[in-house]
């Protein structure tokens, strides 16, 4: 923890998701508590398929974004690793998969463009380790706000603009941490790019955002984590609950992520986005009718 900052306990952030029977069930816990398993999806199609039933009516886009490989990861890092640092000094960097991974709600880099589902699918787990972690962050601000000497930074996180950028790739606005989608959604974000808006309140913001990082970095390494096996998907609430896994080292684990769009999204792209180079669209799209 940061000097002067006291530790708590904000291991219940972090959760495991029930397993549920069927779209309907998988739409309902999503809804009330921000994620669900589903078991017996054989296949990438019909892992997309169900995704797109789970959202319903509301659907408005979906597909595979990427398959989740140690080669694929490592081809990716190589990629990014030789982008420049920006004028904050701040570098993007893939971290190897042996590590455990940063909690992070995807699609990050793309701002309003991020998806407001996230469907895990493993076609294979690791032999050992890549275990998963999920953090709310609405129950994370909510046990921050109790805490007098927390309180200060779930008022940051709710009332605050900040960047959401990754360096070099900025998204042309601000907003706070934690807000309400014009949709009504709840939406608490983190990612290891985060960083106040520039001017004279920066260096007193980062205070804040150093240790909202301190609090998802506890809640991710206190909390449970659990295993997801062949045939198994995770539905996130992509908007309100954070994810990853821990390291492993096993070339031969697939998990495909799949992004989706409801009319619930706060923008929906036109086209694929890509994360090595994540530029935004030119113009803004509101979410379309399913």
């Amino acid at each position: 923890m940061s000097k002067g900052s006291r530790a708590m306990d904000v291991s219940s952030a972090s959760f495991i998701p029930r397993r549920v029977a069927g779209a309907a069930e998988a739409r309902a816990v999503l809804a009330s508590e921000g994620a669900a398993i589903v078991t017996g999806l054989c296949d990438e199609r019909s892992a997309v398929a169900f995704g797109r039933e789970v959202m319903g009516d509301k659907a408005v886009r979906i597909g595979t974004q990427f398959e989740a490989t140690k080669a694929h990861g490592e081809k990716e890092a190589a990629q990014v690793a030789m982008q420049p640092v920006d004028s904050r000094g701040r570098k993007r960097s893939m971290a190897p998969t042996e590590e455990r991974m940063v909690a992070h709600n995807d699609g990050f880099a793309f701002g309003d463009y991020a998806p407001d589902h996230l469907f895990l699918w493993c076609e294979r787990p690791a032999a050992r380790g890549g275990d998963s972690f999920l953090i709310d962050t609405s129950r994370l601000l909510d046990l921050l706000a109790v805490d007098p000497e927390w309180a200060a930074v779930a008022d940051f996180c709710r009332g605050i603009d900040i960047d959401h950028s990754e360096p070099n790739y900025p998204q042309g606005m601000h907003a706070p941490i934690a807000r309400t989608a014009p949709s009504g959604r709840f939406q608490g974000r983190y990612h290891p790019y985060l960083a106040p808006v520039e001017g004279p309140s920066e260096a007193e913001h980062w205070t804040f955002v150093r240790r909202w990082e301190e609090a998802v970095v506890a809640a991710r390494d206190t909390g449970p984590m659990f295993r997801v096996d062949a045939g198994e998907m995770i539905c996130i609430d992509n908007y309100r609950v954070l994810h990853g896994r821990d390291g492993h080292s096993d070339p031969l684990r697939k998990v495909c992520s799949i992004w989706g769009w409801s009319t619930d999204a706060v923008a929906v792209p036109d086209g694929p986005l890509d994360i090595v180079v994540p530029k935004l669209p030119k113009l803004p799209k509101l979410p379309m009718s399913a």
